[in-house]
């Protein structure tokens, strides 16, 4: 009991200096626009997109990498998106050579059966969307952030923020869509 007395303060500001990050997640949400985007413009970027997410962190001495194929499924309306994301994560850290999560995340009511997690999605004019990522985890309510940049190419910049400074960013591409011939 006295260890706890003890250390716990020092356990609190270290777990705190761990999310020490809060700061300039602030930074990168106060420079999207709140109003929506546009119905145009909405209509341009729906669709599915693929590519990898690269990430790492380096917080107390201890340095991770990840690698995170993604699968990003837009589609509702710009005031109200339906966004499904699928995520197939490798990742190494000091503590540990090689780990590996697989988990698909969406808003959308008739694909939560199975999934990992809910997703809240927002888009922000002219050409942006925040997807914030909550896991379903007895040890990990924490979400991370994508703030998702669609380019007139038809690809995504990403930018990603997640817990204990892990920060990252990588490039989704279109999946061209389906022609029906009749």
């Amino acid at each position: 009991m006295r260890f706890l007395w003890l250390f716990g303060p020092l356990m609190a500001a270290a777990i705190l200096a761990g999310c020490a990050g809060p700061s300039n997640r602030n930074a990168v949400f106060n420079e999207l626009n709140p109003a929506p985007m546009t119905a145009s413009a909405w209509a341009r970027i729906r669709g599915t997109y693929t590519g990898p997410i690269h990430a790492s962190t380096d917080r107390f001495g201890v340095h991770a990498l990840a690698q995170m194929e993604t699968r990003l499924d837009i589609n509702g309306s710009a005031y109200d998106p339906a966004v499904t994301l699928q995520i197939d994560k490798g990742y190494s850290t000091s503590w540990t050579a090689y780990g590996e999560h697989k988990g698909t995340y969406t808003n959308v009511p008739y694909r939560r059966y199975g999934s990992q997690g809910t997703i809240v999605a927002s888009s922000h004019y002219p050409n942006q969307m925040l997807v914030t990522v909550r896991r379903v985890s007895t040890l990990n309510h924490k979400p991370s952030w994508l703030v998702l940049t669609f380019l007139p190419s038809g690809s995504i910049d990403v930018d990603y923020l997640g817990l204990s400074g892990w920060r990252g960013s990588g490039e989704l591409w279109r999946i061209p869509g389906y022609i029906s011939v009749q």
